[in-house]
C-alpha cells in the first residue's frame, strides 16, 4: 500500500481510496495512484509537460472527468505522468499541468490496464483533518 492510497475489493473492477491534506491535494493523489497502479509513476520521468483542465457540475463530477482526461491522454497520445504541478481547483473546473514522458514499451510496463473511472461509490469528503476520495476504476 502506498502511503496516500489503497485499493479496495469491488467485483471486477478496482477501487481506490485516497488520502490527502485538502481537496486539492486528493485530486492530485488521485491521479498519481491512478498512474502509480498503470504503470508504477517511479519508472515514468518529468521531461514532458501536458496542461489538463476538465469540468464538472460538482466535485465527483470533476474528480471523474480529471482521471478518465488522464485516461484519455495516455490512450490517444501515449503520455504518462508522474507528477502534477500549476494545479488549480474552482468550484466547477480543475487544472494542473502533467509532468511525464511518453510511454515506452520496455520502459513502462502495463501493470493494470484501466478503461475508466466510474461514478459508481464515488466520493469526495472531509475525512479527519483532510479529504478522502473513493472512486472505482473500471478494469
Amino acid at each position: 500500500m502506498k502511503p496516500f492510497y489503497r485499493t479496495i475489493e469491488h467485483t471486477a473492477d478496482i477501487g481506490i481510496e485516497v488520502l490527502a491534506p485538502t481537496r486539492r491535494d486528493v485530486f492530485v493523489r488521485s491521479g498519481l495512484a491512478l498512474c502509480d497502479l498503470m504503470f508504477g509513476v517511479e519508472s515514468v520521468g518529468r521531461d514532458l509537460k501536458r496542461p489538463i483542465r476538465v469540468e464538472g457540475d460538482n466535485v465527483e463530477e470533476l474528480l471523474v472527468a480529471w482521471l478518465n482526461e488522464l485516461l484519455y491522454t495516455y490512450a490517444v497520445d501515449r503520455m504518462i505522468f508522474s507528477d502534477f504541478t500549476d494545479v488549480r481547483l474552482e468550484e466547477n473546473t480543475f487544472s494542473a499541468t502533467g509532468l511525464g514522458e511518453m510511454f515506452m514499451p520496455g520502459k513502462h510496463i502495463v501493470a493494470t490496464e484501466i478503461k475508466a473511472a466510474t461514478y459508481h461509490m464515488i466520493s469526495v469528503a472531509p475525512e479527519g483533518d483532510g479529504w478522502k476520495a473513493t472512486v472505482i476504476l473500471d478494469v
